[in-house]
């Protein structure tokens, strides 16, 4: 007897592959486009590409074509050839010993960052995150740094949605989030005071691919009364120092 639920799935996973793949091949293409190249109905198409645009998979711009979206992108990440971890340790050894802050390594994964690695704080008030735990890249200076990478359509789609705010001081709308991604790409690095959690704060700085693309972000972690004697721009400067060193390493990893 054929399990006629079972191979509607399979047909509808068939489906959302096959026009990933096309996506892959043609970006930016409208809802007509991709049910002719898919062979199936408009209809169809739409629903499917709605679904996955709700996923994250695809984005859609104001000209209604859909492209691969940052799920794509975090997914790529979690598979890298090359683990972040042991080969940017160096790294933030280095940073963790001129600071004697604690230094997180995390990646973007769609909205939020992961934590990959970390060294704490020598200090008696420090901040601590669990590894593989997760924070919202709007209101974290490594996140920040890495949205600021991003193209224009997978930033859309990160601000698509209602803002949470976790302090008084997290951006509450898109345009504020926009406009400080915009004082990040000017500088190089950014800063949270307190955007996530109301006494913690950071600079951070992204690591790029040979595309421009965000692979990691590196950041200095700290309770926000000791950033108020902090040089912050020289922080930031040996950050973007910091984030040329790893994206070396990694090419070196990597073989490029």
């Amino acid at each position: 007897m054929v399990d006629t639920k079972a191979t509607s799935r399979l047909s509808s996973v068939e489906r959302a592959l096959t026009m990933m793949e096309v996506l892959a091949a043609h970006s930016g293409l409208t809802v007509t486009q991709l049910a002719t190249r898919m062979g199936t109905g408009k209809a169809t198409a739409f629903r499917l590409a709605g679904t996955l645009v709700e996923r994250g998979w695809l984005v859609k711009d104001d000209e209604l074509r859909y492209r691969l979206g940052p799920g794509i992108l975090g997914l790529a990440a979690a598979r890298q050839e090359v683990d972040l971890a042991p080969v940017l340790r160096p790294i933030l050894e280095e940073l963790h010993e001129a600071c004697g802050e604690t230094i997180h390594l995390t990646r973007l994964d769609g909205r939020q960052i992961i934590y990959l690695d970390q060294l704490v704080s020598p200090q008696p008030v420090h901040s601590v995150a669990v590894l593989g735990s997760r924070s919202p890249a709007h209101c974290v200076s490594p996140g920040l740094a890495q949205l600021a990478l991003l193209p224009e359509e997978m930033l859309n789609w990160v601000l698509a949605i209602a803002l949470r705010r976790y302090t008084d001081h997290s951006p509450r709308t898109a345009d504020e989030v926009r406009a400080r991604l915009e004082v990040v790409r000017d500088r190089g690095y950014a800063v949270n005071v307190g955007g996530y959690r109301p006494d913690v704060g950071g600079v951070g700085v992204a690591v790029s691919d040979s595309r421009g693309m965000p692979i990691a972000g590196i950041s200095v972690c700290m309770p926000t009364y000791r950033m108020k004697t902090m040089d912050l721009e020289a922080l930031g400067d040996r950050l973007t120092g910091a984030s040329k060193d790893a994206r070396h390493r990694l090419q070196l990893a990597q073989g490029i």
